[in-house]
């Protein structure tokens, strides 16, 4: 260059020199450019990711997706920043869903369908399990026949929990208002269990997760099984279910879309990996026991957690026909209030197909 230059007018010199400290001086910014983008903080980038606010009650093994989505960082992949708040109570999310302090729900449908019946336009858009649940009777009751003028404990009537012993006692042939007497209790089953093994009632529903604390304290013969999930077809009690405001998924239905690939991304991450899942049940449900851990693993992220979560029916159905009385329901079906179009989307897109999973250690539902 220095050749050159002496070739040149002064003024012509000049400018060269110019010329190539202002292109030095470029190439240097693009380094550093490049340099900020690999080396600041992703958090710094955070206005880039579209916000949710979204309520989730109670919390229970079902809503591990939820809680991987956030910790593994799957939200911020598909371009989300997402705020998981817990109500009190139900009550306290039916309140909260009024003042629509959210725009996702998390919870049993039933809660969210009442919401709706006030006047709150949501639309159910997945589900990502389901509490396991077993029909269970004193021991010397053999058959599900054998409870015919037996007393048999329930939720409060019209509650969610007394449809779902209904409709258990239905699917095995008997008339709950003729054939037993229906005792009610509060919404846990563990006060119904407690009361079959003292002796207050003949039968009952309880989740699966106490029966394994029964079975750890050598008291399963205390009990005998007639009938679960599988055998009744029966897969609405404590159900998790999403809802979005309907606003949102017609504006901006993309979204949406992002929120459930985060969900489904989590199910696959914790059926390939089951120390993930460990990793969740421990922080968020307090579950450090490594019995209970391979128990929950094996019922919830290798059963009850669906690897497709498309939104169930009949979890709907069951809160129209709780809360149907109220104005925001005249009228409705459980297809009115869920769209399933979200998860039949990727699933035409071959989206679950690179979710797909090695076989997991314990178990054998594993695909």
């Amino acid at each position: 260059m220095n050749i050159v230059q002496k070739t040149l007018t002064p003024a012509l010199s000049r400018f060269a020199g110019e010329r190539v400290t202002r292109a030095r001086g470029l190439r240097l910014l693009r380094v550093f450019a490049l340099c900020a983008c690999v080396f600041v903080p992703t958090r710094l980038f955070a206005a880039d990711l579209y916000p949710l606010t979204v309520l989730s009650y109670p919390d229970r093994p079902a809503k591990l997706p939820l809680w991987l989505a956030r910790d593994a960082g799957l939200f911020e992949k598909y371009g989300l920043k997402v705020d998981i708040k817990a109500p009190k109570s139900g009550e306290d999310l039916v309140e909260r869903i009024s003042r629509d302090e959210a725009q996702i729900y998390v919870a049993t449908a039933n809660w969210i369908v009442s919401g709706i019946g006030d006047g709150k336009d949501l639309v159910f858009f997945a589900n990502t399990g389901y509490s396991v649940l077993k029909l269970v009777a004193r021991p010397e009751i053999t058959r599900s026949q054998d409870l015919r003028g037996k007393k048999v404990g329930t939720g409060e009537l019209n509650s969610s929990q007394d449809r779902i012993t209904r409709q258990a006692l239905q699917r095995l042939g008997l008339n709950p208002d003729r054939d037993v007497t229906l005792v009610p209790f509060g919404s846990r089953s563990i006060q119904r269990l407690d009361a079959l093994l003292q002796g207050e009632i003949d039968a009952t529903t309880s989740n699966e997760d106490n029966l394994f604390e029964l079975a750890r304290r050598g008291e399963m013969n205390k009990i005998r099984v007639l009938a679960d999930n599988e055998s009744l077809k029966l897969f609405i009690g404590a159900g998790v279910d999403f809802a979005v405001t309907r606003s949102l998924l017609a504006n901006s239905r993309d979204v949406v879309k992002r929120f459930v690939q985060a969900l489904s991304g989590a199910i696959g991450l914790a059926r390939r990996e089951r120390a993930e899942a460990d990793r969740i049940y421990a922080r968020y449900l307090n579950v450090k026991d490594p019995a209970l851990l391979e128990f929950m693993y094996r019922t919830y992220v290798q059963g009850a957690i669906p690897e497709r979560p498309y939104p169930k029916l009949d979890n709907v159905a069951l809160g129209i026909e709780e809360f149907g009385t109220k104005p925001g329901l005249k009228g409705k079906r459980a297809e009115d209030l869920t769209d399933q179009s979200l998860v039949r989307d990727l699933e035409k897109e071959g989206f679950f197909n690179p979710l797909s999973h090695k076989p997991a250690e314990h178990g054998t539902r594993a695909e």
